[in-house]
């Protein structure tokens, strides 16, 4: 080669160089991002419940027999001293009539007697016999009317016929329940709630506090309660307590059964919803374990470490690691890396 050309070359080589580095330069990728504030966490809490009777009274008789008849069916409004039931009064009846006819008896002896008493004409001892016979024959004869009375089965209050648990001709024993009645003027409508948010059912929801309760079988339609009592003892194998609340039934529309939707109402104004969230899917996790989000600081993309809290719908909580200011990068931060240059939307 002629020497002479080799200075020639290395110039044009140079400035060939030079020309690639500037092709090849880095463009800013363009990122958007969200400004960290205080907001509201959306704390509302959702649970099924089960609406339940405010009481319910099981109605039975007191003696055996046979149901000779039943008189209501289930759902039936009864009221106090309606007829419920009857059994067959036979064995009763003839009870009754040899307890009368013995109560009678020593009556009648009585009678005969304080005449001869009277006149001193008998010992005290005898007389005091005749008035034993008589006690003893009223107690009889009170027992056995009771027993006939017993027959006949009254409704003790008021209320709807829950479960109707006899029929005629079946055979009844003392305290087998013929029928519930149950008092659905109130009702109750029970949650079960884990022991780690059992904290949010405390006598300060008295305070404006309270639930929002739907119905689906109603229509969607809601109602709203602040009282109610806990449990406290929970369940041993599910972890979560029990809750009731309670709320007016007068249209008696709440029927014991029906499952409904119960959402914790949040108070926007209580300082301790305050908290910082960002989107969901912007929290990524380094490969030791860390979360992380991508801040934009003076045009560059740097990491941030965030401790993060419970999730709401499509945002998370964070609990540490951003200030209120910071810019947290929600698009485009899959291409970015330390330092990288951004433009921000």
């Amino acid at each position: 080669m002629n020497k002479r050309l080799i200075p020639t070359f290395l110039i044009l080589l140079l400035a060939a160089c030079g020309k690639n580095e500037t092709n090849y330069k880095v463009e800013a990728l363009k990122v958007t991002t969200e400004t960290v504030s205080a907001g509201i966490a959306n704390t509302g809490k959702n649970y099924v419940g089960k609406v339940e009777e405010e009481s319910m009274t099981p109605v039975s008789f007191t003696g055996m027999g046979t149901v000779s008849k039943v008189y209501i069916e289930e759902g039936q409004y009864v009221r106090k001293g309606q007829l419920i039931a009857e059994m067959d009064p036979t064995q009763c009846q003839n009870a009754y009539e040899a307890a009368k006819a013995t109560l009678d008896q020593a009556l009648d002896a009585q009678e005969r007697m304080e005449v001869l008493h009277k006149a001193q004409s008998i010992p005290d001892i005898d007389w005091v016999n005749v008035l034993t016979k008589v006690r003893t024959a009223q107690s009889a004869y009170d027992i056995a009317n009771k027993a006939l009375m017993d027959c006949r089965l009254i409704a003790p209050c008021n209320g709807i016929v829950g479960k109707k648990l006899m029929e005629s001709g079946m055979t009844t024993i003392p305290s087998q329940p013929v029928c519930t009645i149950l008092d659905i003027t109130k009702v109750k409508v029970k949650v079960s709630v884990p022991e780690k948010e059992i904290s949010l059912f405390n006598p300060d929801m008295n305070k404006g506090k309270g639930v929002t309760i739907t119905s689906a079988a109603l229509g969607g339609k809601t109602f709203n309660s602040t009282q109610f009592v806990r449990s406290v003892q929970g369940d041993a194998l599910t972890h979560t307590y029990d809750v009731r609340f309670s709320l007016p039934n007068p249209d008696n529309e709440l029927l014991p059964g029906m499952v409904v939707n119960v959402s914790l109402d949040t108070d926007e104004d209580d300082p301790e919803n305050k908290t910082v969230t960002v989107p969901v899917r912007s929290v990524q996790q380094s490969a030791n374990g860390d979360q992380f989000v991508w801040i934009a600081e003076g045009g560059k993309a740097h990491r941030r470490i965030v401790n993060i809290g419970p999730t709401y719908g499509d945002r998370i909580t964070i609990l540490s690691g951003l200030a209120i200011g910071d810019k947290v990068i929600v698009k485009g931060y899959q291409k970015v890396s330390d330092n990288s240059e951004i433009i921000a939307d």
